[in-house]
């Protein structure tokens, strides 16, 4: 898991160092840390053994919560 949290870090520095160079707009700055948050959760479910969640069964969950689906 530790290797998994060094190579997410060295990526996010890496890309930043790009993005402040190339002055990149608030929202790619937000898209970026939003899609590597996602791809964090997936990796360290991946390394501790547990499947993630598909996105039919979190639709489905939402549904539910709702009231849509009983």
């Amino acid at each position: 898991m530790l290797t998994v949290l060094a190579v997410f870090i060295i990526l996010i520095i890496y890309d930043l160092q790009k993005f402040i160079r190339k002055k990149e707009p608030v929202r790619v700055f937000v898209l970026y840390f939003f899609f590597m948050a996602a791809g964090f959760t997936v990796s360290l479910l991946l390394a501790a053994g547990k499947r993630p969640y598909s996105p039919s069964q979190m639709i489905e969950a939402v549904f539910k919560m709702i009231g849509i689906v009983k």
